[in-house]
């Protein structure tokens, strides 16, 4: 639909932020050298892992499947180059827990070979449940950063109205999603008419930054060339976090996701573009999805970047690759500098979800500690979510964790906007984050407990029915045996005429 206005809405809050970004998009694309170990997680999901195929000192090739989902939630795992499976155990990774979790490390060969694939399937052949099936089966999770299992987003029953292809990349310094749509703009359609086919979709809207003119125009020159009037492309405003799902619906459509809800309660789903090139490249070219583009910028980076990356690469032989020598001084961030988080074992291995390595000097700490709230309001002001941060604080800080859930912390998306502004230097995340994991952690034990009570109400259901049971057939046992007395008296008389009758014959009989 190219040349066609869209009315845009306004989410609550936000901040205008330092774009950052021209840099890493002026230097291109480019391939870093090979590692020599690649670490590749087993997580496919939050706690869900996909269990090992291959053993160790096994030859594997590019894209050859290494584990396998142990659920229908989970996704395949792969190789991510040719090499020899030199290691199996748990070992920390890049993501935000930095807890060890179980991984494969390959050795490579340098040689980056692919495995042949049997794959012949067009795109065009494809029915819906056919792709879902792929896209669980090239391995895919949602690479704008939540690392949620694609195909769980999709079902032939679903009635979707609107595929929003998310190309909004809200915070600084990231410019991967960018680089990608310059690069690949054809493989993201192709992606695209994937995804409407799988979920139904009436529409799609790909939503871009206002600051990124070029795109606009080749995304638009692509869809002029292939008719596609179902199609369109929408500038949002820079303000971070509208890059955000409920956000991002939000200024499209109007429409707010309910609170503890899903944008499928809209008819509408939210797809990373990343994540839908790599399906292209899957039903296209079989290849699944093993590795992707990297943002690699900061003040501490000479020259700002995006490169091609496979899944797995240690942070330090990126680091290394672009000849940054990390000091004390300096800081690693996966991410970006509002919601990204710091990373001190730079031998782990990037994961799908990993958009950018942010290394920055650490800044020098404030001259005054953090200070208490003053209740001033501006988080109130800028918090996307609509919520009322300075009370949450309040309730979290005075150990009512209640109270806070009551007053929506779940809704959440810890953009950081709060901290952002807030004079009285109170880092607000940390304390929603804490309350969030404290209150999951009351929940399980909450449910824990109650699952143990249940099992022991059961239990005596059960026993007190078997002694019902036992006690009614002893009932029934005494009502069958048991002799009227009467009839038992009248026997005792008939035995007696009996035996007396007996007796007169037997003395007739002596006569």
């Amino acid at each position: 639909m190219v040349g066609q206005t869209q009315t845009l809405y306004q989410f609550h809050g936000g901040v205008v932020l330092e774009h950052h970004k021209s840099d890493s998009l002026e230097n291109g694309l480019s391939e870093l050298p090979l590692a020599e170990k690649l670490y590749i997680s087993l997580e496919v999901g939050k706690g869900n892992y996909a269990l090992p195929v291959v053993n160790i000192g096994e030859a594997v090739k590019k894209g050859q499947i290494i584990a396998e989902p142990q659920n229908k939630s989970g996704v395949y795992v792969h190789a991510t180059s040719s090499g020899t499976v030199s290691y199996i155990s748990e070992r920390i990774t890049a993501n935000p827990t930095a807890k060890a979790i179980p991984a494969i490390e390959i050795t490579t060969d340098g040689k980056d070979e692919w495995l042949q694939s049997k794959n012949t399937e067009k795109k065009n052949s494809l029915t819906p449940s056919e792709i879902i099936t792929q896209i669980r089966q090239a391995g895919l999770l949602g690479m704008g950063g939540a690392g949620f299992p694609t195909h769980l987003k999709y079902n032939e029953k679903n009635q979707i109205h609107t595929l929003i292809v998310n190309g909004a990349e809200c915070e600084p310094y990231i410019s991967c999603d960018a680089q990608l749509m310059l690069s690949f703009p054809e493989q993201l359609f192709d992606g695209i008419d994937l995804m409407m086919k799988a979920s139904n979709a009436k529409q799609a809207i790909i939503a871009i930054e206002d600051q990124t003119g070029k795109i606009e125009h080749k995304l638009n020159e692509i869809i002029t060339q292939r008719k596609l009037a179902s199609v369109s492309v929408v500038k949002v405003p820079t303000i971070y976090p509208t890059g955000g799902e409920k956000q991002l619906i939000r200024v499209l459509t109007g429409k707010d996701v309910p609170s503890g809800g899903l944008p499928l309660n809209l008819s509408i789903i939210v797809q990373n573009i990343g994540t839908i090139k790599a399906l292209a490249d899957y039903c296209n070219e079989s290849k699944p999805l093993v590795q992707r583009i990297v943002t690699v910028a900061g003040d501490r980076i000479s020259k700002p970047q995006n490169f091609i990356i496979p899944i797995g690469t240690p942070i330090n032989h990126i680091l290394q690759a672009v000849n940054c020598n990390i000091q004390d001084s300096d800081e690693v961030i996966i991410g970006g500098p509002m919601m990204g988080y710091s990373v001190t074992e730079l031998s782990a291995g990037i994961e799908k979800t990993t958009n950018c390595i942010l290394v920055m000097s650490k800044k020098p700490k404030p001259q005054s500690p953090t200070m208490p709230c003053i209740r001033c309001g501006e988080c109130v002001s800028v918090c996307p979510a609509e919520l009322l941060p300075q009370q949450l604080h309040w309730y979290i800080n005075g150990g009512n964790l209640e109270k806070a859930r009551e007053h929506h912390l779940f809704d959440c998306i810890e953009c950081g906007a709060c901290s952002w502004v807030c004079p009285s230097q109170i880092n607000l995340v940390q304390y929603y984050q804490y309350a969030k994991a404290e209150l999951k952690y009351l929940d399980y034990k909450k449910n824990k407990s109650d699952a143990a009570k249940l099992r022991h109400e059961n239990r005596e259901a059960r026993l007190e029915q078997l002694k019902q049971e036992r006690m009614n057939k002893r009932k029934r046992t005494r009502s069958t045996t048991a002799r009227d007395p009467e009839k038992i008296k009248m026997e005792i008389q008939a035995s007696v005429e009996r035996a007396k009758l007996a007796k007169q014959q037997k003395e007739k009989g002596d006569e």
